[in-house]
């Protein structure tokens, strides 16, 4: 099997796509639009006719090229024809060209080693049925009581809605770097043009905003991007609300909801486990192999 590394311009993206939508695990995040708005200029491994494909996020800094996982990114590595033969072909080459590797393989990836560990976040597949919790069932009922409303926002109004109301939150809150706030809302764009993005709010009677939330559905993988509620002081359920509505929504529209990780905050996780969320793991593979004083230096920003 004969890795090629192909530049950025030379790709050709529908093959690429139609080689991640019919992959074991077809996420939106491999997806050329998705990689284009979050890590612009992106190369590539191919093997073959696009049998097998695997993103390369390449950036540089002292000096150094380096593979980092892009913002607001999940499961990358190899798509496609995935075998252990290819997956051991692949990790030497990433060795072998670059410094440091800081990236999350899907789950199709059974690589393991030193280099990696298992992270994990939660889903659901759709075939196997889920079931809300009694505490997320009572959240929803308290909502609908107080009269809120799921809407969808019309297309026209997404980005400037987002921008006045969630990147504050991604900002303030999430502590996410104003460099990739700009990315986000590329990818906000990039997804709108594709057609893949839908965007939920909650509002009470009088029109007022409560919750808002992004999902990147490319029918087969429904993504919850980013949201977030207003009403935490009030409790009114405005989130179980939303994400509620959304895993119904997408329900005869893909094979899988994914929540988006959060696996690392219990809060988020049990949030998730309670609107039938299932832990599904994956790996991380980290590889350093900087001088000294770049590792010093890197600590230190």
């Amino acid at each position: 099997m004969q890795l090629k590394r192909i530049a950025h311009n030379d790709l050709d993206f529908k093959k690429w796509d139609h080689t991640i939508l019919n992959s074991p695990f077809p996420f939106v995040f491999a997806q050329s639009f998705y990689l284009n708005a979050t890590s612009p200029g992106w190369d590539a491994l191919i093997v073959g006719d696009y049998e097998s494909v695997f993103p390369l996020t390449i950036k540089t800094k002292f000096g150094y090229t380096y593979l980092p996982q892009p913002p607001f990114t999940s499961q990358l590595g190899l798509y496609g024809k995935v075998t252990p033969q290819l997956e051991e072909q692949v990790f030497a080459y990433l060795c072998n060209e670059f410094k440091l590797i800081e990236i999350e393989l899907n789950a199709a990836n059974t690589l393991s080693n030193g280099f990696t560990r298992e992270k994990n976040t939660f889903i659901i597949q759709y075939d196997r049925g889920y079931k809300l919790n009694q505490n997320s069932k009572r959240n929803v009922n308290s909502a609908t009581e107080n009269a809120l409303k799921v809407e969808r926002v019309s297309n026209d109004e997404i980005l400037p809605l987002s921008k006045q109301y969630l990147n504050p939150f991604l900002s303030s809150f999430l502590k996410i770097k104003q460099k990739d706030i700009v990315l986000f809302d590329s990818l906000i764009t990039h997804a709108l043009k594709e057609g893949y993005l839908h965007t939920f709010k909650v509002v009470n009677p009088s029109g007022d905003l409560k919750a808002i939330g992004h999902f990147i559905c490319n029918g087969k993988h429904a993504l919850f991007l980013k949201g977030t509620n207003f009403d935490r002081a009030e409790n009114s359920g405005s989130m179980h609300l939303l994400m509620n509505f959304a895993v119904e929504y997408f329900k005869d529209k893909s094979q899988l909801f994914d929540f988006g990780g959060g696996s690392n905050s219990e809060g988020l996780a049990n949030f998730y486990k309670g609107l039938g969320g299932e832990k599904f793991c994956y790996t991380y593979l980290r590889v350093n192999n900087l001088p000294a004083i770049i590792k010093l230096l890197g600590n230190k920003r």
